[in-house]
């Protein structure tokens, strides 16, 4: 009988061992999965940016209806802008582009309150500063191809205190709208086969070459 008891007694210990190393090991094993499985990753493309928005067609996009925009920050940047027709614009990706610069010769006046301490706005204004923060990064510092930054573009002379609506009154008086979009024009027919829109970033870059 104490022969019995003794190999029960060593069973029993036996699968208690089992039960804790089969219980270590689920864990190990729940534990591993959990920290394989990779976070979500945003795709940064302009088929993420549709997802989120009726397509509405290039040609119903009025940017004389932009809305008032924020000194600060870029106009896609949603901390400061909340603006449809941008929206709408980069739900195209890059085929907006060559849609904004067929917009800088454009004219036409815009009654309501666009930029902060502008006293005259027009559609080809807009047309511009939209191209200009689409092709800067979120630094604002930098733009995403050359020569496309707002001073850059325009001309701006160093320690000129020159306002950037009066900056873009003068490049028109001396140079017309229409060298806007001819140099606009040059700089898409360059880089147009390696602009993506990065959805992270918010801006147009380049791919690769």
């Amino acid at each position: 009988m104490k022969s019995r008891r003794r190999v029960n007694s060593a069973v029993r210990l036996l699968i208690a061992l089992m039960d804790k190393l089969l219980l270590i090991g689920l864990l190990v094993f729940t534990g591993c999965a959990v920290t394989s499985t990779p976070a979500p990753v945003k795709t940064a493309t302009p088929e993420s940016v549709r997802q989120n928005l009726p397509m509405v067609p290039l040609s119903q996009i009025d940017l004389s209806k932009i809305g008032a925009v924020t000194p600060k920050g870029r106009v896609q940047d949603r901390d400061y802008n909340n603006l449809p027709v941008v929206e709408n614009l980069i739900a195209h990706g890059r085929e907006a582009v060559p849609f904004l610069i067929g917009k800088l010769d454009d004219d036409t006046e815009i009654k309501d309150h666009i930029f902060d301490y502008w006293s005259d706005v027009r559609v080809g204004d807009v047309a511009f500063a939209i191209l200009t923060d689409f092709f800067t990064d979120p630094t604002w510092q930098k733009t995403t191809i050359p020569g496309v930054g707002y001073d850059t573009f325009l001309g701006r002379k160093p320690n000129s205190n020159v306002t950037g609506e009066q900056l873009l009154r003068n490049y028109v008086a001396k140079h017309g709208r229409h060298d806007i979009t001819t140099r606009w024009r040059a700089i898409w027919a360059q880089y147009q086969d390696r602009v993506y829109w990065d959805e992270n970033d918010r801006c147009f870059k380049l791919r690769d070459s």
